[in-house]
Parts: structure tokens; sequence; C-alpha cells
């Protein structure tokens, strides 16, 4: 019984070899594409020969892969980070809102876009200004902080931010510290 289970097992094994070997040297009937990156138009060729006719070409050449653009969402004027349209709708509402002096609605558009988007930098900063407006100096520094905690890598909210608790400082009459936050600003 054993010997029979390791003729069957050898017998197998020899036969998915031999397929193997007839697909490599040509007798299995396929032959996967190769593409030419000599840099001559891209074109892809079978390795199959000429007879046969099969040619396959890409859909795009490098040069129009070239030309196409990638469709990136455009970041508002107020962010470098592109951000869902919910966001950009509550932020809106609450930079019009602050405007209009309806503090308390702008802070409700803003706690909205927070649960929507917790580590969005730009919601951390229009909070900061709504607070400093306020007159509540701690809370928008630390709304300010929390936002440059978010924006690691987008150099240019960071700037923002730090210039605004720049002008956090300033206003709580912190003028060396608004001078160090000035520094960390433009360091970006």
């Amino acid at each position: 019984m054993v010997q029979v289970t390791t003729r069957c097992k050898t017998g197998v094994l020899s036969l998915v070899i031999l397929g193997l070997v007839g697909c490599v040297n040509g007798t299995g009937g396929y032959r996967p594409p190769v593409e030419d990156r000599t840099g001559t138009g891209g074109v892809t060729q079978s390795v199959e020969p000429a007879a046969t006719g099969v040619v396959v070409r890409p859909a795009v050449t490098r040069e129009a892969r070239k030309e196409q653009s990638v469709a990136v969402p455009v970041p508002t004027l107020m962010t470098s980070r592109p951000q869902s349209p919910a966001v950009v709708a509550l932020l809106d509402n609450a930079q019009k809102q602050k405007k209009s002096g309806a503090m308390q609605a702008a802070e409700s558009s803003l706690e909205r876009a927070q649960r929507i988007a917790p580590r969005d930098p730009e919601i951390y900063y229009q909070w900061a200004d709504i607070r400093r407006l306020e007159g509540q100096w701690s809370q928008a520094e630390q709304l300010a902080l929390k936002g440059t905690n978010m924006a690691i890598g987008d150099v240019i909210m960071l700037r923002r931010l730090w210039l605004l608790i720049a002008d956090v400082r300033l206003s709580s009459g912190n003028q060396s510290g608004a001078q160090q936050a000035k520094s960390k600003a433009y360091s970006y």
C-alpha cells in the first residue's frame, strides 16, 4: 500500500513537471506577453513567433501616460490638503457665521466638522481663531497647539497655526512667547 501511494505521488509529480516543461518550451500553447522597455514607443509584443501575428499594444503609451493628469481634489484656499465636501461646507458656514458675529453657531458648525474629520487641522485653526476673538487666550492657544499636532508635514498649515499662536500670545501680553511662536512659524 505504501509503495502504491509513493508511485502515485511520483507519477503525479512527473506529470506536473512535464506539463510545466511543456509550457516553457512552447508545447503548452500559451506564451506570456513581454513588454518592450527599450523606450521605442512602449509597444508590448508576444514572445511567440511572428507567424502567429499576435501583437499586444498598451491602451496608453508612455508619452500619453505622462500627459494624463491624476484627478486630485483641489484644496480650498484655507488649507493645503484635500477635504471632504461636508467638511468644506461646514468650514465655510463657520467662516460666514464668524464674520456675521454668530460665534455660537460657528462653533456648532466646527463641532460637526470635527466629528466628521477629527484630524483636520483647519477645524482647530478656525476654532482657535474664534476663541481668540472671544478673548479666551488659553483655550485659543490650546486649540491651535492641538492643530499643530494634526498638521504634521503640512508646512502651510503649521505656519498659519504658529502665526495664530503668536497673535494669541501677543494679545494676552506674552511678547516673548509671541516672538518664539513667530520664529517657529517662519521656520516652516
